[in-house]
């Protein structure tokens, strides 16, 4: 396992665009001593990230609320390291009418969940491919958007929403 050790709960956003991670493990008094800043910019992170607090006990770790350290990098490896996007993500529900192709003719009617410059995420029910093509179209509006889908969350896993990440093509 690799290892990047920051100064400061400050560094984590921009590290965290620039390297790919699996996970995140925060010392519980650098948490505590963060500012409410920091603390807002960390609690977002980590629902992207598995996550791990630990303090140091004796000569040990222990990682509250896991078994051990073995545990957390366990559940770390079997999480696709990602990188954060460099663009803003903002929360936005639109609905919008989500194609497999340009007709239209069986689109499903669905919100975005999330918007950014390069992308949406898009709550579907519908399987989905990596790399299939998808069309959007705003109800009572003629402009239809193309994109990719860059990823894909099946229905019936209860911790994350269904749906789909759908790479915008550039203008």
């Amino acid at each position: 396992m690799e290892v990047t050790l920051l100064a400061s709960p400050a560094e984590l956003p921009a590290v965290l665009q620039k390297i790919r991670a699996c996970g995140i493990l925060l010392e519980v008094i650098t948490l505590i001593k963060a500012s409410p800043t920091d603390k807002k910019a960390i609690q977002d992170l980590l629902e992207l990230y598995p996550f791990g607090k630990f303090k140091l006990a004796g000569n040990g770790v222990l990682i509250l609320g896991k078994e051990s350290v073995e545990q957390f990098v366990y559940e770390c490896r079997n999480f696709n390291p990602r990188t954060l996007r460099k663009e803003l993500r903002k929360s936005g529900h639109i609905a919008v009418y989500l194609s497999a192709d340009g007709t239209f003719e069986d689109a499903e009617k669905v919100v975005t969940i999330n918007l950014s410059v390069g992308g949406c995420f898009v709550y579907s029910i519908r399987e989905w491919s990596i790399g299939k093509r998808v069309w959007l179209q705003f109800p009572g509006d003629a402009v239809v958007v193309c994109g990719t889908v860059c990823s894909w969350q099946p229905w019936g896993n209860n911790k994350i929403i269904p749906g789909i990440g759908v790479k915008l093509d550039a203008v």
